[in-house]
């Protein structure tokens, strides 16, 4: 791949919140790529500093320091035609699809409200778009006219992956977009993201902490621990030869459905444990 095929450049990225000398240092000069048609998974555990990076690419979260560049030009030398262009072709499905969606609109004003903040499209080509986007994800033009409350955490999460596709992005940011959702439902909402990204052409970044959910989804990850990359590379060699101790450690908290190697593993935690309490004697 060649320099062109990067969408969006992290270098050096340093956030703090606080003062800028004594503050909480939630990122400590973190760098990756996201490539064209790529599925990067941000992964780590809780305060790891996934959302915080997410947030400062999209605009919620200022950064302390470092760049975030767009098709090789920082965000911060921008122009506003480009800064416009910027907002539209990357858009964002958020955690929590209970919170993420305003209680007071209903599910049309909802998805076209992007559509109208970017402009450029009419009113017979909003409606339009919005009805193919709803049937494409499993719903229909019978819902639109209803409320957020009449819909379960699935269908939530659903009309909002509709609101992020909208306006035709380049780049779908996701923080953690199945984790408030039932484990019964993860695996529909994981499948359609799955789907969307393969016929959109998306370029996904996707932040989670469940290594399974992300070896399904992506062909690529960095792995935050503290605010520090502590690994990144291709799925493969990631689940196959970590090199970082945390990597490892996060691999092995993995589930693993064979009953005998779940067996094996807790006797192994048992002997360290046992191994670490005699030598503190």
């Amino acid at each position: 791949m060649s320099e062109s095929d990067v969408l969006i450049s992290v270098q050096n990225l340093t956030k703090r919140f606080g003062s800028v000398r004594r503050g909480a240092l939630a990122l400590d000069d973190v760098s990756f790529e996201l490539r064209q048609g790529e599925v990067l998974g941000l992964v780590g555990e809780s305060g790891s500093g996934k959302s915080t990076a997410i947030r400062c690419i999209v605009g919620l979260e200022h950064s302390t320091a470092g760049t975030i560049s767009y098709r090789g030009t920082p965000l911060r030398s921008s122009s506003a035609a480009e800064l416009r262009r910027y907002r539209r072709d990357v858009q964002m499905v958020f955690q929590d699809p209970y919170s993420s969606l305003d209680p007071r609109m209903t599910v049309r004003q909802i998805v076209e409200e992007p559509m109208l903040v970017v402009g450029g499209f009419s009113a017979r080509e909003r409606r339009h778009r919005v009805i193919e986007l709803m049937e494409r994800v499993g719903l229909g033009e019978q819902h639109l006219d209803r409320y957020p409350r009449h819909f379960s955490g699935g269908q939530r999460q659903r009309i909002a992956i509709v609101r992020a596709l909208s306006v035709g992005p380049k780049v779908l940011l996701c923080d953690e977009p199945v984790s408030a959702l039932d484990v019964s439902v993860q695996a529909q909402v994981l499948n359609l993201l799955k789907d969307m990204q393969r016929e959109m052409d998306l370029t996904v970044l996707f932040v989670a902490h469940d290594l399974a959910v992300v070896k399904y989804l992506c062909s690529s990850i960095v792995v935050l621990h503290h605010g520090v990359v502590a690994e990144r590379g291709p799925v493969a060699q990631i689940y196959g030869d970590p090199q970082a101790q945390y990597t490892r450690a996060l691999l092995e908290a993995v589930p693993v459905p064979d009953v005998a190697i779940e067996r094996e593993r807790r006797a192994q935690r048992i002997a360290l444990r046992a191994r670490a309490g005699s030598g503190a004697r």
